[in-house]
């Protein structure tokens, strides 16, 4: 899969670790992305969100306080905003089990990456659910 012009892309990060938080601002820089913001747990993510901001993609983790990651995107997916219902989300966690992944994807995650995540990881998983939405690329 070819990947697609990230400059222009939107990005919502809600991790709650820093050093994971920074890492993944740089690997996301390093694929072109240019609008990255990020939040230390799921209410700040929300926070960002009610102040208007419309990312292209969320990435999320799952372990966080005072608001996990499942919280957060039930929030998002229960919005009275359409366009917050329908935001691509993929998660990011070191849980493998399958109650997680089940709970993920009872709440329509986009994707599912396993930390470390590399680079590529990233340009794939955001190339796969981007490339449908904006037809950019």
């Amino acid at each position: 899969m070819k990947s697609i012009d990230f400059a222009n892309t939107g990005i919502l990060l809600v991790e709650d670790e820093v050093f994971i938080r920074n890492l993944l601002k740089l690997m996301l820089r390093s694929l072109g992305v240019r609008d990255i913001r990020d939040a230390a747990d799921g209410t700040e993510g929300l926070t960002l969100l009610d102040n208007g901001f419309v990312p292209d993609l969320v990435f999320c983790d799952f372990h966080m306080a005072p608001m996990d990651g499942l919280t957060f995107m039930r929030h998002v997916r229960e919005s009275a905003d359409p366009v917050r219902t329908r935001l691509p989300m993929i998660m990011l966690t070191a849980a493998t089990d399958e109650a997680t992944v089940r709970a993920a994807c009872g709440l329509g995650v986009g994707g599912y990456l396993v930390k470390p995540v590399s680079p590529k990881q990233l340009s794939d998983r955001m190339t796969a659910l981007l490339r449908p939405r904006t037809g950019r690329g």
